[in-house]
């Protein structure tokens, strides 16, 4: 019997673990139609990186961790996203976006101080 507990104990352990890590970013060569995943990290100099290169049409996600207390990127607006993706510190923030066919699409602070934006370019 204390063996059972013992077992599901240990068990419950590395379940508790693994769900309170964070998603890893995809690898370069994930598979087709999956999104690419794009750390920036959120420091007193603003967005870092504060440019990131995708390819027109792709799905990406941007996973914003805030590093830096207090500064007004505690949120991230993002250009045609009418959601305002709180930014709590030390925790990651996945957010979905759609690359368009051309130019750029911008992010940033709510009070429009830090900024950064996603680069379209050919055959990334």
């Amino acid at each position: 019997m204390t063996l059972r507990w013992i077992s599901l104990t240990i068990l419950l352990c590395a379940a508790c673990q693994k769900s309170g890590s964070s998603p890893p970013a995809a690898p370069a060569g994930s598979a087709p139609g999956a999104p690419k995943v794009v750390a920036i990290t959120v420091t007193e100099k603003g967005f870092e990186p504060d440019h990131v290169d995708a390819t027109p049409s792709q799905p990406l996600v941007l996973r914003f961790t805030r590093k830096a207390d207090p500064t007004c990127a505690d949120a991230v607006l993002v250009q045609g996203d009418p959601v305002r993706h709180m930014l709590p510190l030390n925790s990651p923030v996945d957010v979905k976006v759609k690359v368009p066919q051309s130019g750029e699409l911008a992010f940033a602070c709510p009070m429009d101080m830090y900024r950064g934006a996603i680069k379209v370019v050919a055959g990334n």
